[in-house]
């Protein structure tokens, strides 16, 4: 008896909730039927403020342990490099950190990170660049002094641009190894066309960049007010805001205004590409643009798209197709919704002898969530698993500070994240079915198979006209 008390003690301390009966030590209840009060959640936020040099600053204190850390997210990206230098961006960022800066060299940075137990990295990805540095609370003065120096006025080594570009000619030339990514740079290329997004690298784009390029991208983006910093951990906020202000006083504005690029257009054309690989699995990618993260509609379609094939073993793609008919090794669908646009997919690996099959049934199941909806059941649990994630995702101030600079960065609501739990509760099984009819077009997707055709159950011309993809160039 006293064994089951005890359980039933920790069980509520896990929880975080006081069971609603008494506890009776003659007789222990079943957990099964234990009734707990609602659990409320309210997350931390950090502080927004502004410092006397205009630079936008994220502080959220936190002392359980002696480590600060700093991010910073800076608009540019991939979007804003020419097509003729695609490739320009990543290497940029990549040899802002390794490529030392006007006052130290590569080694005498990485010696003095090594030294501290720091950490830094810089990044641009296709819409946005980052920087990060995680350090003791001893050595913030030696760390942010490297960070700023590295953002402001990185030296982009002649020498370490050499050795970057090959890095990424041979991950070009590696990448038709992997049917995986030869499947989602081509459906990426389609999907965009002609905007910006879909731009790919390509041998000759890497080697035609040189070190003037990455200086003039460094100088056009890298500007103060270009930036949102954020500041998590072990300080005092007033103390890290004077601090920070030491540290990049040397940067001045530029006032230049950075315009984004327009949204990718949506299509909803047919197209089938299919590129041959010698291999005896295929990998199929299908789907098409969709809603963004600004509309209404975003959490009604998350759900839909969890259902569908994001929730693992109990969504219906994977249910049908791996567990119930054996079909695929891997299957599920994936939404994303950005500021301007969202993108919606369905990916499946399977056997070449099975590729009609499979990518048949996918179509079958998008068809019947379309015309039948989902279940109350189904909506129940996707609500719950969606919510009770989404709590996940505020374990560390780190995580809270880069949030939020997320939710600026992109001019969402900065009670985006409040609301996200009741606009989840909110929807019901009639928007469900809603979206699933205006957002979902499988007759009229984008479909990438990498595969042996020669193997194929049934021709892909079952499904239209096949675009053959030439690897041979890339």
């Amino acid at each position: 008896m006293i064994k089951k008390t005890l359980f039933i003690s920790l069980f509520s301390i896990i929880l975080g909730a006081t069971p609603s009966f008494a506890l009776d030590h003659t007789k222990a209840q079943h957990p099964g039927k234990m009734v707990f009060k609602p659990l409320t959640f309210s997350p931390a936020k950090a502080e927004r403020t502004v410092l006397k040099d205009g630079m936008v600053l994220y502080v959220l204190e936190d002392h359980e342990l002696p480590v600060i850390n700093l991010s910073a997210t800076i608009r540019t990206g991939s979007i804003y490099e020419p097509e003729e230098k695609a490739g320009l961006a990543k290497l940029t960022g990549k040899v802002m950190r390794t490529g030392g800066t006007s006052s130290l060299t590569p080694d005498e940075i990485n010696d003095q990170l090594e030294y501290i137990a720091g950490i830094m990295e810089v990044s641009i990805g296709r819409e946005s660049g980052s920087a990060s540095l995680s350090v003791m609370k001893k050595d913030i003065d030696m760390g942010l002094k490297i960070f700023a120096d590295v953002l402001i006025s990185p030296r982009l080594s002649q020498k370490k641009l050499d050795l970057a570009k090959k890095q990424e000619v041979e991950a070009i030339r590696r990448e038709n190894d992997n049917p995986n990514s030869i499947a989602f740079r081509e459906f990426r290329r389609f999907l965009y066309r002609d905007n910006p997004r879909g731009r790919i690298p390509t041998k000759e784009s890497i080697n035609a960049i040189t070190r003037g390029d990455l200086v003039d991208f460094h100088s056009r983006f890298f500007t103060k007010e270009n930036i949102i910093l954020g500041v998590s951990g072990d300080f005092n906020k007033d103390k890290i805001a004077r601090k920070i202000e030491k540290a990049f006083q040397g940067w001045q504005k530029t006032s230049m205004n950075i315009p984004k690029p327009p949204p990718p257009e949506q299509s909803y054309d047919k197209f089938i590409g299919y590129a041959f690989k010698g291999v005896p699995q295929s990998t199929i990618v299908t789907g098409h643009l969709t809603v963004n993260k600004k509309h209404p509609d975003h959490y009604p379609f998350k759900i839909l798209n969890f259902i569908l094939g994001e929730g693992g073993f109990s969504s219906r793609l994977t249910s049908e197709i791996r567990s119930n008919r054996g079909l695929a090794y891997s299957v599920r669908s994936f939404y994303r919704g950005d500021v301007d646009y969202g993108v919606f997919v369905a990916l499946c690996q399977t056997k070449s002898k099975t590729t009609y099959q499979a990518l048949s049934l996918i179509y079958k199941i998008i068809k019947g969530l379309k015309e039948d909806g989902v279940t109350d059941a189904e909506l129940a649990w996707a609500k719950e698993s969606i919510m009770n994630k989404f709590v996940f995702s505020f374990t560390s101030s780190y995580s809270i500070v880069n949030q939020q600079m997320q939710l600026e960065y992109d001019e969402m609501p900065q009670h985006f994240l409040e609301d996200y739990l009741d606009n989840i509760s909110k929807v019901t099984l009639e928007d469900i079915k809603r979206v699933a009819n205006e957002y979902l077009h499988p007759d009229r997707s984008l479909i990438v198979i990498v595969g042996n055709g020669r193997d194929f159950d049934t021709p892909l011309s079952e499904f239209g006209e096949v675009n053959e993809i030439d690897l041979k160039e890339e």
